[in-house]
């Protein structure tokens, strides 16, 4: 886009300037001239910068008559770049663009001739293509290392707000310049140049949210590697098909005039190479997540995903709709968060209860808020005075929301659910204090999730659940602390009343952990509580994803199926 920019202001001195009848070397030096003014008032992002120095090369060149030529270009502007400032190489957004840049320069030419040669396409469609796929082709492997998936949605979208950037770009000059002369006619042409802007977002936001909007992928270095792999192999296969590697005559690349493969041999070894791409694209993207929602249990209840030091936790009842169940928490790692809800099958939640608004619950929030229909909150509290960002998040998100207490219930993904704290009306001290505690009945399991509540919040909720201290004849409140699964206060911290899981009688004991954590959880003496109440204690760090089932017969425990184990019962 920056680039874009950069050519449009260029040509519009230019084409301005022809118009007045001026010389090539005069027509060169207003382009100069406007490409400075646009970058002061742009400013020097990298990206402006890159585009800059380039456009100021191909200027120079074309002012001593010299062919304009875009590569060296592009090598000269990131020499210059790099001596000015060497940390920009660290820097995601100077790699893309010179990723991007130099993808569209090499591959952009031969790609607009493909289309048009097999599909007919006329050229206002095959460039813009042409130009998203050669920019999308080079920055695969480095996107993979900012995020997980291949966004294959990223096509369509760049092709669609393709039009609309020149738009705003050329809206927002001339409200620019018309401003100081005429404020009305500024106005006006910056409510034009709004339209463009939003044409884009909205392109963003529907293209995110397209079905296979995004591919399964390797994460991080291995899937960037991969990808490079599965990249080489496709202009392999391209320079071999097209004769590059093998035919004589200028179009010859001189290291591979020695290959001399014959006919039979080329389509081998085009063969090969595509099968191989094909293969390794195929993998990641389709096979590896299908075998692993086969390998899951159709008829889990509840799942501890495995999100790191954090909470997510999934709640489905038996008349649950297929891809649909509630989410308690999403811990603070997107990428650990969609791939438990793609390994379980979970396109849409319904309820989503954010139990506080500590990181390790609600940092990966943005990951599903497309998907999900409403969120209950935690009620504020003393440390987050009037401002929370997590609300500000929601309402951004146009997300519906409302505060959770004592006595709230509903029924959701066949999950009927009662919120047992905190009190309505109280403003709790800290976070952990104001954790939303649910009890819920999902159709064969029940579950007593404790959010990170501690010590002093479990003592009040023991005085008025458990059957052995609440008041004759309250039948309401007399064990509902009891649960076949109770997911482990504060992922097993040693802040626990003693008497709490001997209350709830579970089963079963999730504890969300992250795999060699700082804070020593769970706790020792923690495990022992559990121990002690005949509470098998799951542990994420160790099991990885865990869900369970209900029991195959009558009177049996639960199933228990663990991403890193085998599917055992409870009873064993």
């Amino acid at each position: 886009m920056s680039g874009a920019n950069c050519a449009l202001v260029t040509s519009a001195a230019v084409w301005v300037l022809s118009w007045l009848g001026c010389g090539r070397r005069m027509r060169t030096v207003a382009a100069g001239v406007a490409l400075g003014g646009f970058v002061l008032i742009v400013g020097p992002d990298t990206s402006v910068q890159r585009a800059a120095i380039m456009g100021a090369v191909l200027l120079v060149s074309s002012y001593g008559g010299k062919r304009a030529v875009a590569l060296p270009a592009l090598g000269l502007a990131i020499a210059v770049l790099l001596i000015i400032d060497p940390w920009q190489a660290w820097q995601p957004g100077f790699a893309l663009s010179v990723a991007a840049t130099g993808g569209i320069i090499v591959c952009a030419p031969e790609l607009t001739e493909g289309l048009r040669r097999l599909t007919g396409a006329p050229m206002w469609i095959a460039l813009p293509v042409a130009v998203s796929a050669a920019a999308q082709f080079a920055c695969g492997p480095l996107l993979l290392l900012l995020q997980d998936g291949i966004p294959a949605s990223g096509l369509l979208a760049n092709v669609l707000a393709g039009p609309a950037a020149p738009a705003g770009t050329g809206l927002g000059l001339a409200a620019l310049l018309a401003g100081p002369v005429s404020p009305a006619l500024g106005q006006a042409l910056v409510v034009a140049a709004s339209f463009p802007a939003r044409w884009v977002e909205a392109t963003a936001q529907v293209a995110a949210e397209l079905p296979f909007a995004r591919w399964d992928w390797v994460p991080g270095v291995p899937g960037a590697l991969l990808l490079c792999g599965v990249e080489a192999a496709l202009v392999a296969a391209w320079l071999l098909a097209t004769g590059r590697l093998t035919r004589s005559g200028a179009r010859v690349i001189r290291p591979w005039m020695s290959l001399g493969l014959g006919p039979r041999k080329l389509r081998t070894w085009v063969a090969v190479l595509l099968g191989a791409a094909a293969g390794a694209l195929v993998g990641p993207t389709l096979v590896a997540p299908v075998m692993q929602q086969a390998e899951v249990p159709s008829g889990w209840r509840i799942v501890a995903c495995d999100v790191g030091q954090g909470d997510a936790i999934l709640l489905r009842g038996g008349g649950a709709a297929p891809g649909e169940a509630v989410l308690i928490d999403t811990g603070d790692d997107e990428t650990q968060l969609r791939a438990c809800l793609r390994q379980f099958g979970i396109s849409r939640i319904p309820l989503l209860v954010l139990t506080h608004d500590d990181r390790d619950h609600i940092g990966a929030v943005g990951a599903i808020l497309p998907q999900t229909a409403r969120v209950l909150i935690a009620p504020p509290t003393r440390e987050d005075r009037e401002h929370r960002p997590m609300v500000a998040q929601l309402e951004a998100a146009d997300v519906s929301w409302e505060v959770g207490s004592a006595g709230d219930s509903g029924d959701d993904a066949g999950v009927a659910w009662a919120l047992l704290a905190p009190d309505r009306g109280l403003t709790p001290a800290s976070r952990n204090a104001a954790s939303l505690v649910m009890r819920a009945d999902t159709g064969g399991l029940t579950a007593l999730l404790l959010a990170d509540t501690g010590e002093a919040e479990q003592g009040p909720l023991l005085a008025k659940y458990d059957p052995a201290q609440t008041p004759a004849g309250d039948a309401a409140a007399a064990g509902a602390l009891v649960a076949d699964v109770v997911k482990v206060a504060h992922h097993g911290s040693r802040d626990q009343h003693p008497g709490m899981y001997g209350a709830v009688h579970a089963r079963v004991g999730l504890v969300s952990v992250g795999e060699g954590n700082g804070y020593g959880h769970p706790a020792r003496d923690l495990l022992t509580s559990l121990a002690r109440a005949d509470t098998l204690a799951l542990r994420t760090d160790l099991l990885g994803s865990i869900a369970i089932s209900p029991g195959d017969h009558r009177g049996a425990g639960p199933t228990i199926w663990a991403a890193r184990g085998r599917p055992v019962s409870s009873d064993e």
